[in-house]
């Protein structure tokens, strides 16, 4: 398993605190510091977690697998500084999006919900992951029986579960939005532009429309076969002959 988690605090210490000691996630590699840290943990490969800096105080980080190359991250990222987080998930691949602007972090979440974006109230500010199970340790959340509940009644609706996870406390940042937090607090606004109900959107033409499904899909696989490849480490088993197995099968002599 692995999983993205940091958090905004209210205050400007380097270190987030439970009590009276640090919390810091193990077996975690930081990726930055300071009073809203980001930290990648569980077996992530290197090519699967980028960041790209503008200054100190100005970073961009993926988690998984993108196809945009440093230049077009840096170009994202300063998109992204005035407002358009559409730029950061319309890269081909499946992955994550941080981004750091002072005090002020963002997290994207994609349009199908295929990599979800947890967040919880934690020691006067808001924690964050990619999974929801880290967060319920964290605060020591109870499970959600509304929530399981509705899971087996409708499991087919998810507007049923809203955006509620098993766990109390923990909630989960619709698809096609992004986490916004900011001095430990935090709010959910959409990068996908929304279709007027009164006004209907223009027709594409079904040429056009396949052409660029096709596009899109062809540029997500490539994306994934230009990654390196990591095959894991295994010794070479080499099978016996028939003649060595029948005499390796026979008593010895006394």
């Amino acid at each position: 398993m692995r999983w993205l988690v940091g958090w905004s605090s209210a205050t400007t210490g380097p270190a987030a605190t439970g009590g009276s000691r640090t919390v810091l996630p193990v077996g975690a590699q930081l990726l930055w510091d300071g009073p809203d840290p980001l930290w990648a943990v569980g077996d992530w490969r290197p090519d699967e977690v980028r960041v790209v800096r503008v200054d100190p105080e100005t970073a961009l980080a993926v988690f998984g697998v993108c196809g945009a190359t440093d230049d077009q991250l840096r170009v994202g990222l300063f998109a992204a500084r005035g407002g358009a987080l559409r730029h950061l998930t319309a890269w081909p691949g499946s992955y994550t999006a941080v981004v750091r602007m002072g005090r002020r972090l963002t997290v994207t979440g994609d349009l199908a919900g295929a990599r979800p974006v947890f967040h919880t109230p934690w020691e006067g500010g808001t924690a964050f992951a990619t999974a929801a199970l880290p967060l319920a340790d964290l605060i020591e959340a109870g499970l959600d029986i509304g929530h399981l509940g509705a899971l087996l009644a409708c499991p087919d609706s998810p507007e049923a579960l809203g955006s509620g996870t098993p766990y109390e406390g923990v909630r989960r940042v619709p698809p096609g939005h992004a986490l916004v937090l900011r001095g430990g607090a935090h709010e959910t606004t959409s990068y996908e532009p929304a279709a007027s109900l009164a006004v209907a959107a223009p027709q594409i033409a079904p040429e056009q429309a396949v052409d660029g499904v096709r596009e899109a899909l062809v540029d997500a696989v490539r994306a994934r076969l230009s990654s390196p490849r990591h095959a894991p480490a295994c010794l070479l088993y080499i099978s016996p002959s028939p003649r060595d197995a029948h005499e390796s099968s026979m008593p010895s002599s006394a």
